[in-house]
């Protein structure tokens, strides 16, 4: 699918929408705390406006890279660039399927338009992540070493993939 045609993606709770710089605050607090940006491979620790500013102008693509809100505003973030679905969640807005929610969103966008598989994965011990990512349909595919840039070490990673074929069966 045409990510021009996807910028703007909606569920029955949220808007998924391109990150804009009027996101530099939120983001900038949600993901400064280790216990978001510890689970994550490439951001890092501390996370700075500059860090933000890299983000927003040479990874965020509209269509790719969607900021999540709900009804009171910033949620997190979700991601599907390269077929690679990556995502996190505000500290406030955690517990409530907000990351199923937006991913499944973003997934059938994608499967609406590809075949192509989708992967994802987690570190060990990330049993949030684990539980969106087995809702979706994702499937174990093995086990890596992966860089943890916020804490500065190599952390064991679960590696998953995810069929169009996959996706469709858990929706019914």
């Amino acid at each position: 699918m045409d990510h021009a045609r996807r910028a703007v993606l909606r569920t029955a709770r949220l808007v998924l929408r391109p990150v804009a710089a009027s996101d530099e605050s939120a983001v900038v607090s949600a993901i400064d705390d280790l216990a978001i940006s510890g689970w994550l491979s490439k951001v890092p620790h501390p996370y700075t406006p500059a860090d933000f500013q890299h983000f927003l102008t040479e990874i965020a693509l509209p269509g790719e890279v969607f900021t999540i809100e709900d009804d009171t505003g910033f949620a997190g973030v979700m991601g599907l660039e390269e077929c690679i679905l990556g995502y996190w969640v505000a500290p406030r807005a955690q517990g409530r399927g907000y990351a199923t929610e937006a991913a499944r969103c973003v997934l059938a966008a994608h499967f609406g338009g590809s075949d192509d598989e989708v992967v994802s994965g987690y570190f060990e011990g990330n049993s949030r992540s684990a539980r969106v990512l087995e809702k979706l349909g994702f499937v174990k595919t093995g086990r890596s070493s992966r860089y943890c840039a916020a804490m500065g070490v190599d952390r064991s990673h679960v590696e998953l993939l995810l069929t169009r074929e996959r996706f469709r069966a858990v929706l019914v």
